[in-house]
């Protein structure tokens, strides 16, 4: 089942308190039904994959031979979902002009958006986003790929002759993301994608408040 699926289906369990959509606001403005439905989808799908990471099949260890390939691009398939989330999100708050080429990488544009890039109409205010926010989305965009493609082995370095690749969720007892060196494997925990999920949940107030 995708992650999209699992946004759907009816928590037995919650870890956290439902997503409600009635608290989203625009400019104290209730939202446009568009940009509360692409709020909502984004506030479940941050939700399911806490529950997976809390009593679900995210919160089991990290498996062993073929296994770790299958959790690997599970775990990818899912951060992939919510950053398509994301982009729906960012379609309704920040839209491209008709005149520039709409830019695919989330993180880009969170930051075209927090930043005042011209993205959108001149009318509306920017976001306060804090630039850890972005830095923390193009983490998990490395995170994702290496899980789907090299099945958590690190391959690459967060920039040319680097020796360190930074993964999107925070390192034990700590504020800062952790890094991986070259050659290690990510095995991201339960408790790594509750942050995630935490993270996203945070993220799309910010911007449905824009």
């Amino acid at each position: 089942m995708t992650a999209t699926a699992l946004a759907f289906a009816h928590p037995a369990d919650p870890y956290a308190t439902a997503p409600d959509p009635a608290r989203l606001r625009v400019a104290a403005l209730a939202p446009p039904a568009e940009l509360e439905r692409a709020a909502t989808l984004l506030l479940l799908g941050a939700h399911r994959l806490g529950q997976l990471a809390t009593d679900g099949a995210l919160a089991a260890p990290w498996p062993t031979g073929s296994a770790a390939g299958v959790r690997a691009r599970y775990v990818a398939n899912c951060l992939r979902e919510l950053d398509t989330f994301l982009k729906g999100l960012l379609d309704q708050v920040a839209p491209s002009p008709p005149d520039r080429p709409r830019r695919h990488n989330a993180a880009n544009r969170v930051h075209d958006v927090a930043y005042r890039t011209p993205t959108r109409a001149a009318a509306l205010p920017a976001i306060a986003i804090l630039a850890d926010d972005v830095a923390r989305l193009r983490a998990l965009g490395r995170s994702r790929a290496c899980l789907w493609h090299c099945h958590g082995l690190v391959r690459r370095p967060d920039s040319g002759g680097g020796a360190w690749m930074t993964a999107g969720w925070h390192a034990p007892a700590s504020a800062d993301l952790r890094r991986y060196a070259l050659g290690d494997h990510l095995a991201p925990s339960g408790r790594d994608l509750i942050g995630v999920g935490s993270f996203y949940h945070q993220l799309v107030h910010k911007v449905a408040d824009a």
